[in-house]
């Protein structure tokens, strides 16, 4: 089987290579999956270059959190309530997705709906179930205001469409003009072009001052310095991403006296740490959403396995609609 790896942090360019290896053995409570498609996030980058949360072991690194494949083989001992067969279209979550060869815990596979392609299924498992569990997490009511920094990032997509089906008004912050009309489309109440407009005075006048009730932050610096002064008294900001690179100050005044919860966010722990009970609750939900096509999983550009620095130099561009798919067989 061939698989990316990397052997030092840095540029994917400079770092990732694809490997021939044996393939694995499928053990008990494990599949084995043929990859067709894989997809890259802002983790995976930062995986690369050694600044994720998630360090990287040496030597011969693999890379690639999520995938979609059919599967090869079915381990003995699959708990009750999972019904899987060969050749069943899944989506997957693992380290390592970046090959033509997975193998998997059983729970930690999805079935795909039919009406989901294979690059959309790369996509099933990281960003919609981090848009859901992040709105699990600030418990908005129909009605209620939600911030989006960087909002045409493929994430804030997927949360737009899912707060209006359930009448939560975003929102959006923006720098390039032609992605205003999109968001718009999308279901966004407000769009801010943070270029032109003060985000904090056009944010107090939408919501009559009193301010939002949540803001998913994924910027930094002096944008989430001004998003923290949008928020209303016992607000509650998730910061999962820091995309300036930039440290943000906090007005520990505004943090008293409005009683505001800001706090960061990573799926990966809220994976660990939420009630098998939560997380198929959002998994129903999910899939609901995927078969009523109400969750946009846009494949910008798709690259071949060995193409994969070139996938990640376009997942890097600004401005880019759709994320970069990596295809595997």
């Amino acid at each position: 089987m061939q698989k990316i790896v990397f052997n030092q942090s840095g540029a994917a360019k400079e770092v990732l290579e694809l490997k021939e290896i044996p393939t694995p053995e499928v053990k008990a409570g494990q599949v084995g999956i043929r990859v067709k498609s894989a997809s890259v996030n802002p983790a995976d980058v930062l995986f690369i270059q050694g600044q994720y949360g998630l360090k990287p072991k040496f030597p011969d690194s693999p890379v690639g959190m999520e995938g979609a494949g059919e599967i090869d083989k079915i381990g003995t001992g699959i708990g009750d309530g999972i019904e899987l067969f060969k050749g069943m279209r899944v989506a997957f979550a693992t380290l390592g997705s970046w090959s033509d060869y997975v193998v998997v815990p059983a729970s930690s596979v999805m079935p795909l709906p039919k009406n989901v392609s294979w690059e959309e299924g790369a996509q099933f498992f990281v960003n919609p179930f981090t848009a859901l569990a992040m709105l699990e997490d600030v418990n908005l009511k129909k009605g209620d205001w939600l911030l989006l920094t960087a909002a045409y990032a493929a994430l804030n997509k997927i949360v737009i469409r899912i707060a209006r089906e359930r009448g939560i008004k975003t929102i959006c912050t923006v720098r390039r003009d032609e992605q205003v009309d999109a968001l718009h489309m999308l279901g966004a109440e407000a769009v801010i072009h943070t270029e032109k407009d003060q985000l904090t005075e056009r944010v107090h006048a939408l919501t009559n001052g009193r301010g939002v009730q949540a803001c998913f932050e994924s910027v930094g610096g002096e944008l989430c310095e001004q998003a923290i002064n949008c928020m209303g008294h016992g607000g509650k900001m998730l910061i999962y991403g820091v995309l300036s690179g930039k440290p943000t100050s906090l007005n520990g005044g505004l943090m008293i006296f409005k009683e505001l919860n800001i706090k960061g966010f990573w799926l990966s722990r809220w994976m660990q740490e939420s009630s098998t009970s939560t997380k198929a609750r959002l998994s129903s939900e999910l899939y609901q959403l995927a078969k009523n096509n109400v969750i946009p999983l846009e494949a910008g550009a798709t690259f071949p396995l060995k193409q994969a620095a070139k996938a990640v130099e376009y997942s890097q561009k600004s401005g880019k609609s759709g994320k970069a798919i990596i295809t595997c067989n």
